[in-house]
């Protein structure tokens, strides 16, 4: 993996960590730097995060 796809992914956990925590809004895309993210899906064990700029997502499931 290169360092730049490394800052990212690590990007993309400071934002799910975030979000997991209840702050959904308000952050930039780690991709694009655009944003805010969506957050269209959030319950108890997934999520669905969303760029309204590049169209890049995330599902996934946690504990």
């Amino acid at each position: 993996m290169h360092d730049s796809q490394t800052d990212e992914h690590a990007s993309l956990m400071d934002v799910l960590d975030e979000i997991v925590a209840g702050r959904t809004q308000g952050h930039p895309c780690p991709f694009c730097g655009g944003g805010p993210l969506e957050v269209p899906h959030f319950d108890e064990g997934s999520v669905r995060v969303e760029c309204p700029d590049c169209k890049k997502f995330f599902e996934g499931t946690f504990k």
